[in-house]
């Protein structure tokens, strides 16, 4: 019998080895060994994820070093043998569930159904033997993720929401070979460094940074996720960046990169917008800072200005294709003054995403002028549409904010990852092989839609950058007015409904920047 490798000290602590990335093509898939026995198995359909980034819902296995807990069987299925097993097996309940309602006290734990209306989930044959992994379950994070399993694979091994899964045919010799105190390690095999600390139960103190230097001098850039802590693809893309510079992937040629994956710690790990209030709205230093966004301010504020560029991943709640925010033309207006537009247009450009979108600050100022003809007297200051790429600019330097997608959009983090290789390539920082351009499309933002009651809606979902042409409906006021699209153009940053004397929407005009 060959060696276990994990040791403590003399001991040997029991380990089943997960490993993933032996097919580029199908990352959830991998090997799982107990002692000398290996078979197939599959992870998380959107692959693993380092444990303080877990989130409900993303589809993706927590790396590292969790403990098997118990193990349940079905006795219509495999008898009582399983009793007899070193693990402690007990027969599957008639009926039972893990509870996966973020919001509930009873939040990733299991519960035994009373109602007898319901049917028995025994039977249920993906779920003939299962061993529920000791994650997020000790002390439950609320949105840390739930519910994850060793269980049987699809015949197809497609990936699962999270859960370790093998053959049917070998869930008895799993059985066998699973011992008490024994834990599971799940890593890939490109993975060269060790997870970072799970999610506890206090907020962070602390915000993590990494920075790679080149030793030739170049940009000094500074990679941002999280902002808004319910918006992941930062996080996932940044952290895969990290990994791929320390383990030699990627090598710097010139200038200074840093990265840091999650901003608004406490709002992320409560999977929130906000902590305690909105980040990216009226961004700046606080001399007595009074909540969270404050003291995050005081210390993101002094890294914006000491780097030049800034590449800020973001997500959207809506439907829609990815698409990037840069700033306006070079000017010496009062507003927004500028003197980087050809160099951040080619940080813009180079993203390569379908959609550009500018003119965010005017329409913000815009829309304080409608509030105030609408009689609001409070809260309105242009330094509420400044976030992260705002302050960058009047800091000296420039930047580009990128929305990847819907927020649990698989394909977010790659899109974020993209980009930011996308910037560094032309901003001569890293070598990759150039991308076929895609067609372009940009668009600014010219003016707001605000409710003039708690009940004007629009008619439907609007996708982000969505055409609308001129004289279209596109929702009803309160009292059965439409509102109708003064001219052709598009839809961005759209709600269904939205409280009085606030932001519907975003209408867009087409513009021609960026099209030579």
């Amino acid at each position: 019998m060959s060696q276990n490798p994990f040791m403590v000290g003399t001991l040997e602590q029991p380990t089943i080895v997960v490993r993933t990335g032996q097919d580029p093509q199908n990352p959830h898939i991998g090997l799982l060994t107990i002692d000398d026995w290996t078979v197939k198995c599959a992870v998380g359909r959107n692959g693993l994820i380092d444990p303080q980034l877990k989130r409900e819902g993303d589809g993706k296995t927590p790396r590292g070093r969790h403990p098997l807990r118990y193990g349940f069987y079905d006795p219509e299925v495999f008898g009582d043998e399983p009793r007899s097993f070193d693990f402690p097996f007990l027969p599957k309940p008639e009926n039972y569930r893990w509870v996966e309602d973020a919001d509930s006290p009873f939040y990733n734990q299991l519960v035994f159904e009373t109602d007898e209306t319901q049917p028995s989930r025994r039977g249920e044959r993906l779920f003939d033997l299962i061993i529920p992994v000791g994650w997020n379950d000790a002390l439950p994070e609320a949105r840390g993720g739930s519910a994850i399993f060793m269980h049987t694979a699809r015949p197809d091994y497609s990936g699962t929401s999270g859960c370790v899964v093998v053959a049917h045919e070998h869930l008895m010799e799993l059985a066998r070979r699973v011992r008490p105190g024994m834990v599971i390690d799940i890593s890939s095999i490109n993975d060269v460094v060790k997870p970072l600390t799970p999610l506890v139960s206090n907020p962070p103190k602390s915000i993590e940074t990494v920075t790679f230097h080149g030793l030739k001098p170049g940009p000094r850039l500074i990679v941002t996720g999280s902002v808004h802590g319910n918006e992941p693809s930062g996080p996932y893309a940044i952290s895969r960046l990290i990994s791929e510079f320390r383990s030699g992937q990627r090598e710097l040629e010139c200038g200074q990169v840093t990265f840091v994956p999650v901003v608004n710690g406490l709002a992320f790990r409560n999977n929130t917008r906000i902590g305690d209030r909105n980040f990216n709205r009226n961004l700046s230093e606080s001399a007595i800072p009074q909540d969270n966004e404050d003291r995050v301010a005081n210390v993101i504020c002094p890294l914006l200005r000491a780097h030049d560029v800034l590449i800020d991943l973001h997500s959207f709640g809506s439907e829609g294709e990815a698409f990037a925010l840069f700033g306006p033309r070079d000017n010496q207006g009062e507003l927004e003054p500028f003197v980087h537009e050809a160099a951040e247009s080619k940080l813009a450009k180079a993203m390569n995403l379908p959609l550009l979108v500018h003119g965010w600050l005017p329409a913000h100022e815009k829309a304080i002028k409608q509030k105030r003809e609408a009689g609001v007297t409070e809260g309105l200051s242009s330094l509420h549409g400044v976030g992260t790429t705002e302050y960058m600019r009047f800091a000296g330097g420039y930047g580009v904010t990128v929305e990847c997608g819907q927020h649990l959009d698989p394909n977010g983090p790659q899109v974020g990852y993209d980009c930011v290789i996308n910037g560094m390539v032309a901003l001569g920082m890293i070598k990759d092989a150039p991308q076929k351009p895609k067609p372009l499309r940009v668009l600014e933002i010219s003016e707001a839609i605000l409710a003039d009651h708690d009940d004007d809606q629009l008619l439907k979902r609007f996708v982000t950058g969505e055409a609308v042409s001129e004289g279209e409906v596109i929702g009803k006021r309160a009292d059965g007015r439409d509102i109708v699209m003064p001219y052709d153009g598009a839809i961005i940053f759209a709600s269904l409904t939205s409280p009085a004397h606030s932001e519907l929407c975003f209408l867009c005009k087409v513009s021609d920047r960026l099209q030579d």
